[in-house]
């Protein structure tokens, strides 16, 4: 099983990129236009102390808060599952890849979802946060384990469960 957190994962959402996904799940016109202008003229500023900073357009990101904002998230990400073939869960901007691993060609197939999952990042202006990708394996006996996953050229931090009926837990 592969843990992934997306950084800043609300606040990187291109406006235009996302309006264009909505459209391609065929939503209706008019609940697109809904979206267009609930998303236009967004701003924000800065407040120190009684000073505020001028207003600065904001054109990417979904509002934090709302009850939109986690459903345009959803419709954003709502195409990765095309890039990866083995199981992939997501919660919010979590995500969790996971294969049964038999043999060497599982193994080289994991890694080739996790590089495609990392073009589908990039493609899409997401940011992986690197300190929080685990690789976490489920075992029944005490193997040494020589898997090596790696995102982005980043190797895994590897957490290793063994023998999962006596539930003992070793950081590898």
């Amino acid at each position: 099983m592969i843990i992934i957190d997306f950084s800043e994962a609300f606040d990187l959402v291109p406006h235009y990129r996302l309006l264009k996904k909505i459209a391609a799940l065929g939503v209706d016109s008019r609940v697109l236009l809904w979206i267009m202008e609930f998303l236009k003229d967004c701003s924000q500023r800065v407040r120190v102390g009684r000073h505020y900073s001028g207003k600065v357009r904001v054109t990417s990101g979904v509002p934090q808060g709302s009850v939109l904002g986690p459903l345009l998230f959803l419709a954003y990400i709502n195409d990765i599952w095309r890039n990866t073939k083995p199981k992939i869960r997501l919660f919010a901007d979590d995500c969790i890849i996971y294969r049964k691993i038999l043999n060497i060609k599982d193994v080289e197939k994991l890694q080739t979802q996790l590089d495609r999952l990392g073009d589908w990042a990039e493609g899409n202006e997401m940011k992986i946060q690197p300190n929080k990708r685990k690789a976490l394996s489920f075992m029944r006996a005490r193997v040494k384990d020589p898997l090596n996953y790696s995102l982005g050229g980043k190797r895994f931090l590897k957490l290793a469960v063994t023998n999962i009926w006596e539930s003992s837990y070793e950081l590898i």
